[in-house]
């Protein structure tokens, strides 16, 4: 049987910290403090799919 994936949606810090209204080195400084936890794309640059962002908004929320 072939499973078919579909390619999800992939964001780098840049656009993650775009969407959730926050500076880059912000989104950076989450990672270093391993507060937040990134997949990795085929250069090892960090990457969030559209799950991994609404976690983190949830977080977010808890935070503020």
């Amino acid at each position: 049987m072939i499973v078919l994936m579909k390619k999800q949606k992939l964001y780098n810090v840049s656009s993650l910290a775009r969407k959730l209204g926050v500076h880059r080195q912000t989104v950076i400084y989450w990672i270093k403090k391993e507060w937040i936890k990134p997949r990795r794309d085929y250069r090892n640059y960090p990457v969030f799919t559209d799950e991994d962002v609404k976690k983190i908004i949830n977080w977010k929320k808890t935070i503020n």
